[in-house]
């Protein structure tokens, strides 16, 4: 094996596998990367075995090979490599890399070990912009939490149907929905439970640029393809393993009225709940009042070790007078994900589900439990 590319490429491609975090492994060489020389092309991959990624980019290749290296050793080389072109050789387990300054030899481990990362196969897909995408995601991959009892509601659920994507997570106290409207040219609908892991790892990959994202829709594994800019090949495949099982009917939950409603500035409310959170309780409760007579909300929060916080801020409420408590920290995420200025509490009763809505947006809301008052 020997080829000879720019050090920018590889610095780029090692950027990108290290978005599959390095795990304490009962197999070493998953603690590795793959390097593949192959036609006029460097190929780098890893994998988990619950997710991988290929990576892959021009070079100028005089023998093709590949070898195992350690994925934390060149994560922290490649940073310190001089700009231009470097030279990469294989001579039996170890690789060398050099360029007219310097030499240097990292040892290997033999690549016939490295699992194969399963490619995509022909069937259907979506094309879409990997920065909408990725905005979908980050409005819920957050939510989840690990259930042994429940592993379906430990993912995300994406939902494709010709008018669009769904992403859905909850953790049984939150929830959150984001729609994305696209035409999609896909014969029916498909559902899919993404782990958190692998949503996480799809947003730090291609949330950056915002390119076209090719994604396949398979049964047991979801793959997102994102092309070189050079030539019609693959820069960037992602894959990552499905979780098994039928999400919950969450939309049964979703209150269709509510009894009160207010309009609340986002940054204004965050900083006064952020304020409220220094004086909670151990279960992290914060009291809201919504007086609609005085149109206002109260913000009480108690502890009987530190003492206790009052404020008040001024909103356009109609509905009933009510009193409610919340999780702060369960409320601020809800707050944190409103990108308007302006969002609307609407609130069913006191011991129901509540939603936060931007204004004037209907495809994004975010729903959490109260905390039953004492």
């Amino acid at each position: 094996m020997k080829l000879t590319l720019l050090t920018e490429k590889l610095k780029k491609g090692v950027e990108i596998i290290s978005k599959i975090p390095i795990k304490k492994f009962s197999l070493p060489i998953l603690e590795n990367v793959l390097v593949t020389a192959e036609k006029n092309f460097l190929i780098l991959n890893v994998t988990d075995l619950e997710s991988g990624i290929f990576w892959k980019t021009l070079a100028k290749v005089e023998n093709e090979g590949k070898i195992c290296i350690r994925k934390k050793v060149i994560e922290s080389f490649v940073n310190f490599l001089p700009q231009g072109k470097i030279e990469l050789e294989k001579k039996d387990l170890t690789l060398q890399i050099k360029s007219e300054n310097f030499l240097t030899k990292i040892k290997g481990e033999d690549p016939e070990e490295f699992p194969i990362i399963p490619q995509p196969k022909e069937g259907e897909f979506i094309l879409t912009s990997s920065k909408i995408f990725c905005e979908g995601l980050s409005k819920v991959f957050n939510l989840p939490s690990p259930s042994l009892g429940r592993p379906e509601i430990s993912g995300v659920l994406l939902d494709f149907s010709p008018e669009g994507i769904k992403f859905v997570a909850t953790d049984s106290f939150r929830l959150g929905e984001k729609r994305i409207s696209q035409k999609l040219d896909i014969s029916k609908p498909y559902s899919l439970i993404l782990p958190q892991a692998g949503a996480k790892e799809i947003f730090n990959i291609f949330s950056k640029e915002d390119r076209e994202i090719k994604i396949y829709l398979s049964p047991n594994q979801i793959f997102i393809e994102a092309q070189m800019i050079e030539t019609p090949e693959p820069e960037i495949i992602f894959t990552s393993r499905l979780i098994e099982g039928e999400y919950p009917n969450y939309e049964e939950i979703v209150p269709k009225k509510f009894e009160t409603e207010a309009v609340l500035k986002t940054e204004e409310f965050f900083k006064k709940i952020k304020t409220a959170s220094l004086f909670s309780s151990k279960i992290n409760e914060v009291k809201l009042k919504f007086l609609p007579k005085e149109k206002k909300v109260e913000i009480l929060s108690e502890n009987p070790d530190l003492g206790e916080f009052k404020s008040e801020i001024f909103s356009q409420i109609k509905g009933k007078e009510m009193k409610i408590s919340f999780n702060y920290k369960f409320l601020l995420d809800g707050i944190s994900s409103m990108t308007k200025e302006d969002f609307i509490f609407y609130l069913t009763n006191p011991e129901g589900p509540a939603m936060l809505r931007p204004k004037d947006d209907q495809s994004y809301y975010y729903l959490l439990m109260p905390i039953k008052m004492s």
